[in-house]
């Protein structure tokens, strides 16, 4: 009877740890980095470049950019302005960047505005740059339209404002 209660809470404790270590859902929040040093911009040129590293850290909760989740990423950039994303895959699963209107949107807002096949997304370890100007006022998302990404909290919140500098900020 012993040997079966041993062999029990063996199993019992390796399930326990397998679920720990799960690689879609990680093992805690981490600390994710200080956005700021995912933007870059050149005022004369009226150009940035913003970095989103998607499932960053992949040990970690991986729908997410730059560590950040659920929109508490939160991309301000003027009109006009030309923004090139440089999405980059860490996870350990296919993830897409794609500039879309809200939540249920299933393609980017313009033709070019996503890293390509967004819906098929990033093979884990690529990347894809893709370049846009905005010309219209308002919220968007940056998101991944793999499957249930998205909805699994896979988007930054970006504005687009009247004026004023490109920035990137956390928000709770």
């Amino acid at each position: 009877m012993g040997l079966r209660w041993a062999v029990a809470g063996c199993l019992g404790f390796a399930m326990l740890a397998g679920a720990a270590c799960d690689p879609l859902t990680g093992t805690g929040p981490g600390n994710p980095p200080d956005p700021k040093a995912y933007i870059h911009s050149d005022a004369s040129a009226r150009a940035v470049v913003i970095t989103l590293i998607a499932g960053y850290p992949a040990g970690d909760y991986q729908f997410n950019y730059n560590g950040y989740r659920d929109g508490t990423l939160v991309i301000s950039i003027p009109v006009g302005w030309q923004v090139t994303v440089q999405c980059e895959n860490r996870g350990t699963v296919p993830n897409s960047c794609a500039v879309v209107h809200g939540s249920k949107d299933i393609s980017p807002v313009e033709p070019g505005w996503s890293t390509p096949d967004p819906t098929r997304g990033l093979d884990p370890g690529r990347s894809a740059t893709f370049v846009f100007s905005p010309s219209t006022l308002g919220s968007y998302r940056i998101a991944s339209l793999v499957g249930g990404n998205e909805a699994s909290g896979m988007w930054a919140d970006l504005e687009i404002t009247a004026g004023g500098a490109p920035a990137i900020k956390a928000e709770a």
